[in-house]
């Protein structure tokens, strides 16, 4: 990781605080988010950069292949890994899989060709057509876990899109909803941010899931985008240095 700052959500594990499932919001250098995000073990999430080929698995589902993206309807399971669901007055609730290198779509991806729409495009803006992906995984009930995504919003001015900056909701079992919002960027060259969240596990199953935020018409073609999504397991020191840096208040930064 190389300059700036990234967002980071604390839970802070202390008896008075996580029975509300309050959170602080920290600014953290990059040298530090390294040690307390350093795991042992694997990515949780299957399938966080959403490249598992079109081709090699067999739909079941809803979805329609546009070629420089796959739409994506609530119910199916196309998408390796992630439930999809919908939500909206539009009449295509879902979401959008892109193929990054098009030149008719936002591009690039952050990790590999693929990313994530939460938005459907041609509908009438985010307040209507709008999709939800979630996954849920196994952990360990009082074990802490950091959970990274990259999110882009490329602005889509000439369909009405000048909704700035372009907002997701993430919500993780047993932790209250966290809103991480970002620049809008040229849907040619798009700007990614890193995103970091840490959580401690309330149950053995955890439910990851991603949603953009409703009621929101300036969103024009393209909602908040979504890639290289992983959660792993935070190794003891990494909790202790995390909580001990819970005076840190500040909110996030800009990173290219």
């Amino acid at each position: 990781m190389t300059g700036g700052f990234v967002f980071c959500a604390v839970s802070l594990g202390a008896p008075e605080f996580t029975r509300m499932h309050r959170f602080l919001q920290i600014a953290l250098a990059p040298a530090v988010l390294a040690t307390i995000v350093e795991v042992a073990d694997a990515n949780l999430i299957v399938n966080g950069s959403f490249e598992q080929d079109p081709s090699s698995v067999v739909a079941n589902g809803a979805y329609t292949n546009y070629g420089a993206w796959i739409r994506l309807a609530p119910g199916t399971t196309y998408l390796t890994g992630w439930t999809v669901a919908g939500f909206g007055s539009g009449p295509v609730p879902g979401v959008d899989w892109h193929l990054g290198v098009s030149p008719y779509a936002p591009r690039p991806a952050r990790d590999g060709e693929r990313m994530i729409d939460l938005n459907i495009d041609g509908t009438g803006g985010q307040g209507s057509g709008q999709g939800t992906i979630a996954q849920t995984f196994a952990t360990e009930i009082g074990s802490f876990y950091s959970l990274s995504f990259w999110l882009a919003g490329p602005s889509s001015g000439s369909q009405g899109g000048t909704l700035n900056p372009r907002s997701v909701h993430v919500d993780v079992t047993g932790s209250a909803t966290q809103t991480f919002s970002v620049a809008a960027s040229d849907p040619s060259n798009q700007v990614w941010y890193q995103q970091v969240f840490a959580f401690e596990a309330t149950e053995s199953l955890t439910t990851l899931r991603f949603s953009p935020l409703a009621g929101t018409s300036t969103s024009g073609f393209w909602g908040p985008f979504l890639d290289d999504v992983s959660v792993t397991l935070v190794p003891s020191p990494g909790v202790g240095a995390l909580l001990g840096l819970a005076g840190l208040a500040g909110g996030p930064r800009r990173r290219r």
